[in-house]
Parts: structure tokens; sequence; C-alpha cells
């Protein structure tokens, strides 16, 4: 099979698509021809081997995929071949098939596009199970959400909504502030640190924000500390931002806040195969959750750039300049029209 590889670590513009072994299949594995798969910031951090695991080299990146059943193992239950499905993946998405178990496959509803089905389980699932498990946000609170026209960032947005939140993005332009408020935020501020407390506050009554959402870190993570609600809660996601900043305690102390991580990886069981079925039912009912929500018209899935397999280094500068509005993905089976979005 083509598949893009990773021989030792290092810039992502430094891989080739090349001949690759087809994985085995194994008793509890699918299968998976793959037509879609995902664009993301931190396929960067695996390849260059900064990430927080470091898969044996060498290796397929791409850890979000779509496309159709080719055959299963001997202990599978949940799929069969001729399937349409999403899958996420400890890795391998970058190629034109790849084997993972059945516990983290799952069926696309009928009706829902493959391109837009990709976007569900993982930048939609971090963004559920961030809001719901972790910061357990409420009706009538208030979410900020930074990088709100990224791939998780819009997410965010769809997702506060769904649970009866007032949701303030923020975002380096105006046109990405018009595409949050188009999937549902009621303000949008552009992401300036120095002024973002007074901002905010300003829209909340003085009060500050309840749930804070960053996946940038930096300076937003700074100025988030200090425009946070009291009894608060801060969800740093990730660093796309650059800096992983560090939170002072006397800050939270004063505000009785809490600033939390949240990795879903943790809950996938990325690489572990107990934490995996520890929480596999946890998981699939996220999924199942937002599936339904999708089929009931209250998220939109916003795919921003389609680009060929060949092209995966301008997919990858799309999403590290930040020119991506949603979700970036690549087209490896080349065989399926994309109807694209129109901008708002």
């Amino acid at each position: 099979m083509k598949a893009l590889v990773c021989h030792q670590w290092c810039d992502f513009n430094d891989l080739a698509i090349e001949d690759f072994p087809d994985p085995p299949l194994t008793p509890e594995g699918v299968r998976i021809g793959i037509h879609y798969a995902s664009v993301s910031f931190a396929t960067t951090l695996w390849v260059a081997g900064k990430y927080q695991r470091k898969p044996p080299l060498p290796f397929v990146p791409g850890t979000e995929v779509a496309g159709v059943v080719l055959e299963c193992g001997s202990k599978v239950t949940r799929c069969k071949p001729g399937d349409r499905v999403v899958a996420l993946l400890d890795w391998g998405g970058f190629a034109q098939q790849v084997v993972c178990p059945d516990i983290t496959v799952y069926r696309a509803p009928d009706g829902l596009e493959l391109h837009r089905a990709i976007y569900l389980p993982n930048s939609y699932g971090t963004a559920s199970a961030a809001l719901r498990w972790r910061a357990k946000l409420a009706a009538g609170e208030t979410l900020l959400v930074h990088a709100a026209a990224g791939a998780v960032g819009l997410a965010a947005v769809e997702i506060g909504k769904v649970l009866g939140a007032t949701v303030i993005a923020t975002a380096s332009t105006e046109e990405k502030l018009q595409v949050a408020k188009h999937h549902g935020a009621d303000f949008g501020l552009l992401s300036r640190a120095e002024d973002l407390p007074r901002r905010v506050k300003e829209r909340t009554g003085g009060h500050g924000a309840d749930v804070i959402f960053d996946p940038v870190g930096g300076d937003l993570f700074d100025a988030s500390l200090r425009c946070i609600n009291i009894e608060g809660r801060l969800l740093t996601i990730g660093y796309a931002g650059g800096r992983i900043p560090s939170a002072p305690a006397n800050l939270l102390l004063v505000k009785n806040a809490s600033a939390m991580g949240f990795n879903y990886g943790t809950y996938l069981g990325w690489g572990l195969t107990d934490e995996r079925l520890r929480y596999a039912a946890k998981v699939q009912q996220n999924v199942a959750d937002l599936f339904d929500w999708c089929q009931a018209g209250k998220l939109h899935p916003r795919i921003s750039h389609v680009f060929p397999f060949q092209q995966y280094r301008e997919a990858m500068a799309t999403v590290v300049e930040r020119r991506a509005l949603g979700k970036v993905i690549l087209n490896i089976a080349g065989t399926e029209a994309v109807r694209l979005e129109a901008a708002a």
C-alpha cells in the first residue's frame, strides 16, 4: 500500500509517500480502506518525537480516518465488511489501509457524508468529553473558547450551545469570528491577550467566564486566569501557541478556580489495552451522542480544506499557519467528490 512514512524523528515536511507493508489483521482488528484522514497540529509533534508517546520507528502518522471496512478479525462483533466507518487510531491513518481495534471503530450514520463524519469522534469527541466529563459545563453558564474557528475550537462552540451555555469565542481575525458566530457563538473577541480580561468581563457583567476551553496556551492561558469567574474551570487542551504555560496558584486560590488538563487519548487508551477497555463504553456513548446531535441538526461539522493525499505538506501548512476554518482532511482514496461548506 501507499503510505506517508516516518523513519526517524523529523520535520513533517521531510516525510514522503512510499510503498509500505499492508498491516496484518488481528483477531480483534478491523481492516479499513481509508477514504479520508484528518490533519492536526499534534501530528507535527508525533513525527518530531515531541509527543507524550513515541511510536516504534518506522511508523505511519495519522490518528483519525474515515472509510469502508474491508475485512474483520475473528473476534470482531461491532462492524462487518462494507460498513462505512470512522475510526480513532494509535497511528497509521496517512495510508491506503489501516488495521485497528474494533472498539475504536464507529459506523457512520446513514446520510452523513464520510468527509464530515470524520470530524466527529476525535475533534468533537475531545470538546464534548472535556466540557461534559471534566469541566461539567452546565446550562446557563458562560463558556469562553479560544481558537474558536479551528477544528477543536469550533466543535467546542457547538457543543457549548448544545449544553445550553452562553459562548464567547476568540480568534485571530474577524473572518474567523464570523465563522464561530455562524456556528452558534453569542459573542466574538479578537484574541488579544493584553486586554482579554476586560473585554470578557464586559460581556459577563463583571463576573468572567465559568468555563474556559484553551487549545492555545501561552499568553492566552495567562490572560484566561484573569478573566475566570469564581469557581471557574480552565481546561488546558493543547499548546498551539507554542509556549506551555504555568498557573500561579494564588490566582486559583483567590477565585476558588480550577485549572484542569484534558487529554482525550487517556480515555481512548492509546497504546494501553487495559485503559482502552476500561473506557470503551464511555467513549462509545460519547460518539453515539455526537452522531445523534448531528443527525438532529444540532451539530454542523465544517470542512475547511480537502487536499489530495500527495499534497500532505500543503494540508499541514494550512493547519500550522492557522488558515483553517474548521477541519482539514486528506482525500486518500481520491474517489469521492467533496462539497465544502460555504464560508460564513
